[in-house]
């Protein structure tokens, strides 16, 4: 079982949990911008083919507020604990229709419990490696909006509307200002990223994360989670705020993210890597890990307790 302690000592690892408000805030304020850029490219540029890559944008950023809301929850995103509820209820989970409380608590179960048979979010991996055919039943689901709508149709389900407030005062919020300038119709592309690219992006990082892994019941996490390597156009793309580096985030969950790249490169050069195949150099050899003849266990169909739109 890996202990940290044996490869870096107590001052590096204080160095690399150290939070920053202004870094927090500015991750914040990218992700809300680019989602807002998606929009004035389309009002200027009102195309189908710019509205399917606005689309995509959209979708990329709408995983990127759940990958906020996510650290959030982790108690990283920002130095106080009040600061990371405020904002990850308000301005994170409030955007993407995550109950901020349920996934703080379903996704705490997730780290207790990985690689036991405890662990809610073991269902959304065990279907891997999955045959072709199914595989690309899968990704035809997510892109027909088939998942999307499953999706939101859950989120409704769980919840009350008394802890809905935040995703009624949020869309309400960009409801009106568009209206303000007569461009409410541009609503409609954060709806497209959310039901038709938000649940395949999705898909990606879990298989990125803990699919097709070396073993996804060891408790020892360079077992059963990875990591997967990028560039800056596929992060920013598929990959937004890196969440690529999981198995970083597993061995210690307060590192925040902006420091995840910086023990990835700390935990190689300590050796704790060797012998273990837990670094991917891209998503499609991550892809290719995850198809295979033989099926995974089995697929499940309904959610865990943290449900699919958030952080595994």
């Amino acid at each position: 079982m890996l202990k940290l302690s044996d490869h870096i000592s107590s001052d590096e690892l204080k160095a690399l949990c150290q939070s920053s408000d202004l870094v927090g805030w500015y991750r914040v304020l990218v992700n809300y911008a680019l989602i807002s850029a998606a929009g004035i490219i389309l009002l200027i540029f009102p195309y189908w083919y710019t509205f399917i890559c606005c689309s995509w944008i959209v979708g990329g950023r709408i995983l990127g507020i759940a990958v906020l809301n996510h650290d959030a929850g982790h108690g990283t995103l920002f130095r106080s604990h009040r600061l990371n509820h405020i904002v990850g209820r308000w301005l994170l989970g409030s955007l993407v229709l995550v109950d901020y409380h349920a996934f703080k608590t379903g996704h705490g179960l997730h780290h207790r419990y990985a690689g036991s048979k405890q662990d809610p979010d073991k269902l959304f991996v065990i279907g891997y490696p999955a045959t072709p055919s199914s595989m690309v039943r899968k990704f035809a689901r997510d892109f027909s909006g088939i998942n999307g709508f499953k999706e939101i149709a859950y989120q409704i389900s769980v919840s009350s509307w008394q802890k809905r407030l935040p995703n009624i005062v949020v869309h309400s919020v960009i409801i009106v200002s568009l209206l303000f300038f007569n461009a409410l119709w541009i609503y409609s592309v954060f709806w497209a990223g959310y039901i038709f690219i938000y649940p395949a992006l999705s898909r990606i990082r879990i298989m990125g994360e803990h699919g097709a892994v070396t073993n996804i019941n060891a408790l020892d996490p360079r077992l059963n989670t990875r990591t997967t390597l990028t560039n800056p156009f596929v992060s920013l793309l598929i990959c937004p705020n890196n969440v690529n580096y999981h198995l970083e985030h597993h061995i210690h969950q307060k590192i925040p993210a902006q420091n995840l790249k910086k023990a990835h490169v700390l935990f190689k050069q300590r050796g704790m890597y060797e012998g273990f195949d837990c670094i991917e150099s891209n998503y499609w050899q991550v892809l290719k890990k995850c198809i295979s003849k033989r099926h995974g266990i089995s697929n499940l169909t309904h959610h865990a307790p943290s449900s699919v739109n958030n952080m595994s």
